[in-house]
């Protein structure tokens, strides 16, 4: 059973109400994290913690033995506990993640510790925050923060979507999730553009543009006698969309908001989704 869900429930009949402002609820999230990566300067190579060290700009600081040459590090442990900032800390895990974790094994060859292991518990530690964070683990392991939407919608129109696009719509589409993450708006739009543009034209193998390959979908629909009015919203979609890049993202920097911006992305997924259903 779902322990949140057991939790909520009970909240509901005993109308019990957890009033906790953002930065109350990041500290509750912060200290499930800290229980997880307390040992991990432990299981990253000595290149790892210098890597780390170097992404941040920090001197490495190493403790030594009295005697004897063993030395330990608390660099990836320590900027975690100094780091209040909600996105900053995000962004560290999702550092923490690109270096090399050792994996460590039981006496009875059981996997006890692991990137994959840290994963799922981080996982669980989101699953339980009131947070706005969500976490996609792509097939190759890479691990993935954005801002969480709603729950049901990010499944459909953004971790779906991110297991059939190609390499180059998937690495324009994270893009857009990472710029929106740090509220770079324009960027993320221009990303969202340029995973439409390569998505469609892998889907429909050409090496056209944006705009050229609206025309070519359109084609592609009529031919395929698809419903007149599904085809006509499918087309004034996808040029208001492409009007909408031109103006606000691929030729100057427009005033995109965050309402703006979700809707793109969601709106992004969608198109997606119908294009890999009808273009096998």
């Amino acid at each position: 059973m779902d322990i949140k869900r057991k939790l909520q429930e009970f909240n509901r009949r005993w109308n019990l109400k957890e009033d906790l402002s953002e930065e109350e609820e990041f500290k509750k999230f912060k200290t499930r994290v800290l229980n997880i990566f307390r040992d991990i300067d432990y299981y990253v190579t000595e290149e790892g913690i210098a890597l780390f060290c170097n992404i941040l700009g920090i001197p490495e600081e190493w403790n030594y033995q009295p005697y004897g040459d063993y030395k330990w590090s608390k660099n990836i442990i320590n900027s975690l506990i100094k780091e209040d900032n909600p996105l900053k800390f995000y962004r560290l895990l999702e550092i923490i993640f690109c270096l090399p974790i050792k994996t460590h094994y039981s006496y009875y060859n059981e996997v006890k510790y692991s990137k994959e292991i840290l994963a799922q518990k981080l996982a669980e530690a989101i699953h339980f925050s009131n947070i706005n964070l969500a976490m996609k683990v792509k097939e190759n392991g890479e691990i993935i923060l954005y801002p969480a939407g709603e729950k049901e919608l990010d499944q459909k129109l953004v971790n779906e979507v991110l297991s059939f696009l190609n390499e180059e719509s998937q690495k324009h589409f994270i893009e857009a999730l990472k710029f929106y993450r740090v509220r770079n708006y324009v960027k993320s739009a221009e990303s969202l553009r340029r995973s439409l543009e390569e998505f469609l034209r892998f889907k429909l193998k050409n090496q056209k543009g944006l705009k050229k390959n609206i025309d070519e979908l359109l084609k592609k629909l009529k031919g395929d006698k698809r419903d007149p009015l599904i085809r006509n919203i499918i087309f004034q979609t996808f040029s208001y969309l492409d009007q909408y890049f031109d103006e606000n993202s691929k030729h100057k920097d427009g005033d995109i908001d965050e309402p703006e911006i979700e809707y793109l992305i969601y709106q992004t997924g969608v198109l997606m989704r119908f294009i890999v259903k009808i273009i096998k």
